[in-house]
């Protein structure tokens, strides 16, 4: 092997053991000053019942028994057409019917969410009775969602409202959207 070779294959072999040595240090996983840096871990807030059941027997005996699960959040309905928004999840930040401005509540705020009544307020476009859609406008709404039940095996607000106190709305029966249809 002449010499240029022979040199050539040192150096090379020279480079691999600078490599190796390099990526072992980056490996290591005790620091070489004998500090290091803080390190951090955050996870999600989670919610859980836990249900205990005590059963006695006669004598003095007695037997617990208790299971965790998740808590199960309602939703609002399901979806149930194309370009619908905030059907099929829990307090939903804007509710949109897929179709014209006029089935849009943007900006949802719910003050309350998980009893037989969820109440919310978020801004919605208003077109006054008997008027045109030329004449509408953007106006604070009141959106209350109720009828908590099943839909699609999930506990769910089944039906859905937003009227607009301001303008002398207040809620309507006859109003109601099917959430659940």
């Amino acid at each position: 092997m002449n010499s240029v070779r022979k040199n050539a294959r040192v150096a090379g072999l020279g480079l691999a053991a600078f490599l190796v040595a390099v990526a072992g240090a980056a490996c290591d996983s005790s620091p070489a000053t004998g500090s290091s840096a803080p390190t951090s871990t955050t996870s999600a807030p989670t919610t859980t019942t836990t249900a205990a059941t005590t059963t006695s027997t006669t004598g003095t005996a007695a037997t617990t028994t208790s299971a965790t699960s998740p808590a199960a959040q309602p939703v609002l309905g399901r979806v149930a057409r194309p370009g619908e928004k905030g059907y099929g999840a829990a307090r939903p930040g804007q509710i949109d019917n897929g179709g014209d401005g006029t089935g849009v509540v943007d900006n949802v705020t719910w003050q309350s969410w998980g009893g037989a009544t969820a109440m919310g307020t978020g801004t919605a476009f208003y077109s006054p009775p008997g008027g045109d859609l030329a004449h509408g406008f953007e106006a604070p709404a009141t959106v209350q969602a109720f009828d908590l039940g099943m839909c699609d095996g999930k506990p769910a607000y089944r039906s859905l409202e937003w009227f607009f106190p301001g303008q002398g709305g207040k809620f309507d029966p006859k109003n109601v959207l099917n959430a659940c249809p």
